[in-house]
């Protein structure tokens, strides 16, 4: 995915949170759009509260997520 399409994603406002999923099969709630994004790698809180690193091209979609908790 390309990263200025994650970071128009990331500034829409009001936020609403979203699944972020990989080629790997792994998905990940995204609640907060404090996110940190960059050409290489990007940076985020997931609905764990732990820190997750992901790989722009790693992401084969974002939807909205259904089940914030």
């Amino acid at each position: 995915m390309e990263v200025e399409e994650i970071r128009k994603l990331m500034t829409v406002r009001p936020f609403k949170p979203i699944e972020v999923h990989l080629d790997n099969g792994e998905t990940f709630v995204i609640n907060h759009p404090e996110v940190i994004v960059h050409r290489v790698l990007i940076t985020a809180v997931d609905n764990k509260g732990e820190l997750v690193y992901i790989a722009p091209e790693a992401i084969s979609a974002i939807k909205p997520a259904n089940n914030t908790e």
